[in-house]
Order: C-alpha cells, then structure tokens, then sequence
C-alpha cells in the first residue's frame, strides 16, 4: 500500500482534539443552538463551562492523518453511532437537531474553519517577535484557503449494509475490514477531486473508489465483493448502491448497466492480477484517466 497513516489519535482524545480545532463540537445540538454554534465556528468563541459530554466516545474512535499523492487528508471514524450522528448535527447542521439518515455512513466536509490552524500562526506570530495580530490576521486570512481544513468522517459498521456472511471474512474481520475500506474510499474521492475537480462520473468514481478501498482494506482486489457492494450481477441488478448513481434514463435500463459493470469489475480484477504490486492511489489514478466506462 502507498498510503500512511503518521498521525494517529484513538478514544477520547480523538473528540477532545477536534474541538480545540472545531470549537462548535462543543455546542450540543438543540433548539435555538445557532448562534452559539455561529460564534464558535466563525470566532472561536465558546461559552465558559462548555463541555463535550454529548459525545460518549469510544475506545475504538480514531483520528488518522492518511498521506495521498494529493497531500494529506484528515479522517474521524467514530465507533457510536450517536457520536456520528451528533457530529454531522453540529458541524453540518449547525447543531440543529436534524435526523441523521441510517443511509449515511460517512461524508466529508471542504473549507471548515480550523481555529487549530489560526493559534499555530498566532503563536508563531508572537515568536517572532509580532505585536499587532489583527493586521497579520488579516492578511492571511486574505489569502485562498487560509485556515481552512477537509474533514473525513465515518462511522462504524459493515460496509454497504453488506453482512459479513456474505463476504469471506468473520463478523470481527469484517468490521475492521469495513473501517478500512470506508476510510480509503473517502480518501479516493478526496484525491480525484483535489487532483481531477472537473472529471466527474458518478458510477466509474464509485467502483473505482472501492477499488482503492479494497486494496488498502485487505491487500487484494475481489470483484465479486465489490460486484455485492453495487448490487450487480452477470444477469443485471440485485439490490446495492448502484441506484444512487444512476440517472432517470440509466435506471430505466438498469439490468442492462449492472450486467455491463459487472464485467468491467471482472476486468479490473484481471488486470490487477496480471499486473504484481500495485500502488493503491496510484491505481485508482490510472483508472480514472482510462475508464472503462462513460457513467
């Protein structure tokens, strides 16, 4: 794999750091939240006495720093449900206590601002011997992209609701599996969109992210795993994820799209093993500049 992981937080560290970075983690969902939420993620400002005890942490909450050919991406996989839940209310609802759909099992968020980010250039600032912050500030914060920061967040479970007894691994394997698999699928669309922002095919970024996400989970590339995840078989459509990235007129013809993807995931597949070694987002780089496919 060509991926690292050289930053490494687990349990409730993970939430504890986040929240020095984002401080509107500290402002627990509710009605009439907003302003709150307003002057955490837009000042930094936060209410004495704030506290984080509307996340119940795990042992098993990771915060990773994942090396991609397109710089570094940051990733939160939150075990409870709840917290992932509640993380998606605050940072992407504002903390409003909107319902949070079972469907979603990850998202990533673009231009957050990282007061992380703004107390490391004020203390370098201060060091170096700077008196008026407010001018400095200013003008970096000028600057495109000044103190803003991408967000991956997953939560737990097995990946594309597919259940371990239909895959080749254990309830344990799987879910660790799952976990790897989610966080380097992320990280795939993260490096086609810094790198390829303007080439976008729903259906060819989906197979090749789990591509990417297959072999950095496990090392390998099974076709038919990934054949389950989309629900496409030789025959046509069994019920997967394929529906979510099909237009009107795709869908009508379903059948005839998953029994002509199902074949092309066969071919990646032979083409992986004809080939040794692979890079994993070297790979998938190399896919998205020869599709196999138009969708």
């Amino acid at each position: 794999m060509d991926e690292r992981t050289d930053e490494r937080l687990c349990g409730k560290a993970v939430i504890e750091a986040l929240a020095k970075r984002f401080p509107q983690l500290y402002v627990a969902p509710a009605e009439g939240a907003q302003e709150a939420h307003r002057l955490a993620s837009g000042r930094g400002v936060v209410v004495e006495g704030a506290s984080l005890d509307h996340f119940v942490s795990s042992d098993a909450d990771e915060l990773v720093v994942v090396q991609t050919p397109a710089g570094p991406v940051d990733v939160v996989c939150l075990a409870n449900r709840d917290d992932f839940e509640t993380f998606l209310q605050i940072v992407g609802h504002k903390s409003s206590p909107v319902p949070i759909a079972r469907t979603v099992g990850a998202i990533t968020y673009r231009g957050l601002a990282d007061w992380g980010k703004v107390h490391a250039a004020y203390e370098s600032y201060v060091a170096r011997g700077g008196d008026d912050w407010p001018s400095e500030f200013g003008g970096l914060a000028r600057e495109p992209g000044a103190f803003r920061t991408e967000l991956v967040v997953i939560s737990e479970g097995p990946y594309s609701n597919v259940p371990a007894s239909e895959t080749p691994y254990d309830e344990e394997d799987w879910l660790r599996i799952s976990r790897g698999i989610r966080l380097h699928h992320e990280c795939a669309h993260v490096v086609c969109r810094r790198l390829m922002p303007d080439d976008v095919l729903p259906v060819w970024d989906e197979v090749t992210a789990d591509v990417t996400g297959l072999l950095c989970a496990t090392g390998t590339y099974d076709a038919a795993l990934a054949a389950r995840f989309l629900g496409v078989t030789a025959r046509g459509f069994e019920g997967g994820r394929l529906t979510e990235y099909l237009d009107d007129e795709q869908t009508v013809h379903i059948d005839a799209v998953a029994a002509d993807l199902y074949g092309k995931l066969g071919e990646i597949e032979r083409d992986l093993e004809g080939g040794g070694e692979c890079a994993p987002f070297d790979y998938l780089l190399e896919l998205k500049r020869n599709p196999l496919i138009d969708f």
